[in-house]
């Protein structure tokens, strides 16, 4: 019974552990289906800001939680040919950059900068809970 228990939790836990990054010729096709904005990071492996962002923000669980419930999370290598495809198509501001895309394709916001946690998760809130759609995000954090 015991060790039924202990299975149940480390399972629990590990279904949010870590963002569930997703492959971008999917990424459109599961927002659609499930009602959800895509949301890209593109990054560099010499970044130094995206290094610190994915060894801290990242690791964060309430972070993971909130990307997996409610955005199709796409990491994309800068360099990568699906990197400049996305890069000419919605631009590119440095590593990190994150696009905020609709299941249509039309890009909401793009933010460039490495984010502490509790940053990031009112980046998320901003667009998860819709405030993008009514106010624009300096706005947004004016009010907050």
């Amino acid at each position: 019974m015991i060790r039924v228990f202990i299975m149940v939790a480390i399972l629990t836990v590990s279904a949010f552990a870590d963002i569930k990054w997703q492959p971008y010729e999917e990424a459109f096709k599961k927002a659609k289906e499930q009602n959800k904005l895509v949301m890209i990071y593109i990054f560099s492996p010499s970044c130094h800001y995206c290094k610190r962002m994915e060894a801290t923000t990242f690791k964060d669980k309430k972070v993971q939680e909130i990307v997996n419930k409610y955005f199709i999370p796409v990491k994309i290598r800068k360099c990568s040919k699906i990197g400049q495809e996305v890069r000419k198509e919605y631009g590119y501001l440095g590593t990190p950059t994150f696009h905020f895309i609709e299941s249509s394709g039309k890009k909401v916001k793009s933010i460039f900068g490495a984010w502490k946690k509790e940053d990031f998760l009112k980046i998320l809130k901003y667009f998860y809970e819709g405030h993008y759609k009514k106010k624009s995000m300096t706005d947004y954090f004016l009010e907050e």
